[in-house]
């Protein structure tokens, strides 16, 4: 995804988006970024799909070594 990144002064902007009144800054950044394409059709989670992904053996052997880690 590309974006367009650009310093620009605020005096600028007044006629493009709402600058409030007591905003500080003389320059501002201003990044842009495309809109993505919104999926018209949703798909439904299917948790089937994520199954054994995080399967761990032997959790508390984990953390043990983990904590360990912290005392060396």
């Amino acid at each position: 995804m590309q974006a367009i990144r650009q310093i620009v002064e605020t005096k600028k902007l007044k006629n493009l988006i709402d600058i409030p009144d007591d905003f500080s800054s003389e320059t501002v950044e201003i990044i842009v970024f495309p809109i993505l394409p919104v999926d018209t059709e949703k798909t439904r989670l299917n948790p089937e799909q994520f199954f054994g992904v995080s399967h761990l053996e032997h959790v508390d052997q984990l953390l043990e070594t983990m904590r360990d880690e912290w005392e060396r």
